[in-house]
């Protein structure tokens, strides 16, 4: 008789490109956090050139919730972040930047939060959130794609921009059910549009956490014009393309 190991409380997807410099600090922080818990952390990373992966594999033997998922021919955030969900073990799922500019520490209150919640987002609006002295510039983009965000796909979060959030498990594999082929950076902002559009607001609970976003250590940003056209093309369908609607059941909470 094959026996079944508990199911895992919590997986946490960090999808990757050239982020080998910040592994062993990120993995240090996330261990001494999340320490207590039973968890994974599944690095999903689209084939870098500086060797992401690699240098992940080496940590395995350190910390054995780690899982590597190598993608060869794929290419984008979203898309390696909904990878990362399908091979999960955990009751809830999160999302998290390598980049170490999301607060890791948040993460407990996060889950907390998580008990009563569908999604537990960490927000840089919210009471105790802000940005590390961001240019005029970047505040600015980010003011007009949150402002596009609410008014196109009709998502009413204080930072549906955010990468930095926890949704559950059912919640997202009932979505499976349906066509999901996210394309660009903000996968927050498609998962939640999806669950609205197909469950309704009012069988949506979401809870958000505020914290401080902190500067870039190592590496570039991944901004780019083709990060903003992928945007612009995912408001487009979320607003114009099919809505994959069955009733409006309450979602079933693990």
């Amino acid at each position: 008789m094959e026996l079944r190991s508990e199911p895992l409380e919590f997986s946490l997807v960090i999808p990757t490109f050239n982020e080998r410099e910040n592994l062993e600090e990120l993995f240090a922080r996330l261990d001494r956090v999340l320490a207590g818990r039973r968890f994974e952390v599944i690095l999903v990373d689209d084939d870098s050139p500086d060797g992401t992966w690699l240098a992940a594999e080496k940590l395995v033997a350190q910390y054995a919730w780690l899982r590597v998922v190598r993608r060869i021919g794929e290419r984008g955030l979203s898309s390696a972040v909904v990878c990362g969900f399908r091979h999960a073990r955990g009751r809830t799922l999160g999302v998290m930047d390598a980049d170490l500019q999301h607060d890791e520490n948040r993460w407990p209150q996060l889950l907390e939060v998580m008990e009563q919640a569908d999604f537990a987002i960490a927000t840089r609006r919210a009471a105790g959130g802000e940005t590390d002295r961001w240019k005029w510039s970047r505040r600015l983009t980010s003011q007009v794609a949150t402002s596009l965000a609410h008014g196109f796909a009709h998502v009413p979060l204080s930072d549906p921009m955010s990468g930095f959030f926890a949704m559950r498990r059912r919640l997202f594999v009932a979505l499976e059910n349906v066509s999901m082929e996210p394309q660009g950076y903000k996968i927050l902002l498609y998962l939640y549009a999806r669950a609205l559009q197909r469950f309704g607001a009012d069988n949506l609970r979401v809870g958000e956490v505020g914290y401080r976003f902190r500067r870039r250590k190592n590496g570039a940003s991944k901004l780019s014009s083709r990060v903003v056209f992928e945007f612009l093309a995912m408001l487009f369908e979320l607003r114009f393309g099919p809505r994959p609607r069955m009733g409006r059941p309450r979602i079933a909470h693990a």
